[in-house]
């Protein structure tokens, strides 16, 4: 609710001051927590040595100070430590609520002292290129990669949740170019085209939208829906697909995919064009390409099902000309990288020079490709297998 949400928002926003406190608080009561244990002890150690014939010395009160320090400490950690954050980490928003008040005033009044600390801690940091915090700092993304790699090693989690999480990551580095549909495997059609005939693309093709153009495809002038196109051929014998084309909007490859989502929820747009640096078009992004980044390939009725990489025997693998090099290497175990190529079509076509032949081979980085289909302007599927086969 609103009153719980204002709540939460205020520690949120005061956090380096509720942490400092908080941290501070801790200190205070290891510290009573020291002189309890010694209080308690001198009263203790009197007895402790009767009992063993020592004389009331060190060694008397060290072993009854140890001796009560220890289910003290023991009894800190259970009460003190670990059941309040586990019942924290369980219902955060409950705990925050109900202990607002207590956390901000505990924090206002410890800051005045936790506040100069810092400051002073600060000083000394700088003079090193540090910077003191009270604040434990956050994991990087690698440590949380490898705790999660461990917990599905130990069964904590299942390998799709790993792989949901490990994608969260690389969906903040991912640019358009790489999720695109190339201009080259574009169903697109050119802006006068009858409407019966963009129909019947849609039919075949099973697109519920298509990019037309002007002359050429490197000029798209608009996105014609299925369900404009099917309405007004329903209303009208007459249908100019001219006038149902919705404006795209325009996005350069290296847009992250992140920004892109953002700007095609808040324009309502399901396809986005994606142009190079000199204005043509490179290809289009959905909404679909882009979820298909997070979850992994939406298959529906109209897709070909055929795996971007299968084993072909041993060591051997039939590959999709158009399958990114983060992928194959995550599947074959390479380490395929190029700043100028995103798929492993174009990195073999930038090796060869110039558009191989079915049936030629080249070795690249320990692997040989062989080329088995290609359409005279690009790769369509190779077989990869390393170089000198494993065990020889």
């Amino acid at each position: 609710d609103e009153p719980r949400r204002a709540k939460l928002q205020t520690l949120v926003d005061g956090k380096s001051k509720y942490v400092a406190a908080c941290a501070l608080g801790n200190r205070f009561c290891r510290v009573a927590l020291v002189f309890l244990s010694f209080l308690l002890a001198q009263g203790f150690a009197p007895g402790l040595a009767d009992r063993l014939n020592w004389d009331f010395d060190f060694r008397a009160i060290l072993l009854g100070a140890l001796m009560v320090a220890i289910p003290i400490e023991v009894l800190n950690l259970m009460i003190g430590e670990l059941l309040p954050k586990s019942y924290s980490a369980l219902y955060p928003s409950k705990v925050g609520s109900r202990l607002f008040g207590f956390i901000r005033a505990t924090g206002t009044v410890l800051s005045v002292f936790a506040l100069p600390v810092a400051a002073m801690a600060n000083l000394v940091a700088s003079r090193f290129g540090g910077r003191a915090s009270f604040e434990t700092p956050n994991q990087t993304e690698e440590e949380i990669k490898a705790l999660v790699d461990s917990a599905e090693e130990t069964g904590e989690i299942e390998s799709e949740e790993k792989e949901l999480i490990h994608s969260v990551f690389e969906f903040a580095d991912t640019v358009a170019r790489e999720v695109m549909t190339p201009r080259v495997d574009l169903d697109s059609m050119p802006v006068d085209t009858p409407a019966v005939d963009v129909a019947r693309v849609m039919r075949e093709t099973g697109h519920s939208r298509i990019p037309l153009f002007e002359e050429t495809d490197d000029q798209i002038v608009g996105i014609l829906h299925a369900k404009d196109l099917l309405m007004a051929m329903v209303e009208d014998v007459e249908v100019r697909v001219r006038d149902l084309m919705r404006a795209p909007i325009f996005v350069p490859e290296g847009k992250s995919l992140r920004e892109l989502l953002t700007e095609m929820r808040t324009s309502k747009s399901q396809m986005a064009v994606v142009q190079d640096e000199f204005g043509g078009t490179s290809g289009v992004v959905t909404i679909e390409d882009i979820v298909e980044e997070l979850v992994g390939d939406i298959v529906d009725e109209y897709d070909e099902e055929m795996p971007e990489v299968v084993a072909e025997g041993v060591d051997a693998w039939s590959v999709d000309g158009k399958t990114h090099l983060d992928d194959l290497n995550h599947e074959v175990g390479a380490t395929f990288d190029s700043e100028e190529f995103d798929t492993i079509g174009g990195y073999v076509f930038g090796h060869f020079g110039r558009q191989p032949t079915m049936g030629e081979s080249i070795e690249i980085d320990g692997y040989r490709f062989d080329v088995i289909e290609t359409d005279g302007r690009r790769i369509l599927r190779l077989i990869v297998r390393p170089a000198v086969p494993q065990g020889a």
